[in-house]
């Protein structure tokens, strides 16, 4: 496997973030990825990472260029739908906020505070072969920090945006979790 590469612009990772009752593995604050507008987002991480306690399947929540969250799920080698893209995984077989728009293998060679992949203490351990599926929280109703035209638009056609935070984007990602697991199970 090969090393990781730092983020110089990343703050160390904190282990002592709770969001909805879930402790997180690791929670990165990285400038780069910071919203620049003012908002409720300013009190959040850049990147979360925990393991769904149910499924066993790895979780991140990462800040998208724009200033708002994305999802992301890692299903283990062997999983039915590892290496599919997202569109090719039907609508109706899992829950996601907007559908699936990401699937791809773990990033192992990206810095760990930016990158899709899992974050373990003990990286011997890990599965760098996990394939990740994922969300973007960027719809017409999705407030998006960084995106005043994303926001004007909405506007024009009467849509109210909400921002989706962190806890928000946990529950869909446990949603996602769940759902994936299901597909394992029926196989």
């Amino acid at each position: 496997m090969a090393k990781r590469r730092p983020t110089p612009s990343a703050i160390a990772p904190r282990t002592d973030v709770v969001v909805a009752g879930q402790r997180m593995e690791a929670a990165y604050s990285v400038p780069a990825l910071a919203a620049r507008a003012p908002g409720p987002w300013e009190r959040e991480p850049d990147k979360l990472a925990w393991t769904d306690p149910d499924t066993g399947y790895a979780c991140i929540i990462r800040r998208m260029p724009g200033g708002h969250l994305g999802g992301f799920v890692a299903v283990p080698p062997g999983h039915p739908l590892t290496g599919w893209a997202a569109d090719a995984v039907p609508a109706q077989h899992v829950r996601a906020h907007g559908g699936l728009d990401y699937a791809r293998a773990c990033d192992e060679r990206g810095p760990e505070a930016v990158s899709i992949c899992h974050v373990k203490p003990d990286v011997a351990n890990s599965d760098d072969t996990a394939w990740w599926f994922g969300f973007s929280c960027d719809l017409p109703d999705d407030l998006v920090p960084d995106h005043a035209a994303h926001a004007a638009e909405a506007r024009q056609v009467g849509i109210t945006q909400t921002y989706r935070n962190a806890e928000y984007v946990l529950d869909r990602c446990t949603e996602l979790a769940a759902d994936l697991a299901k597909a394992e199970e029926r196989r």
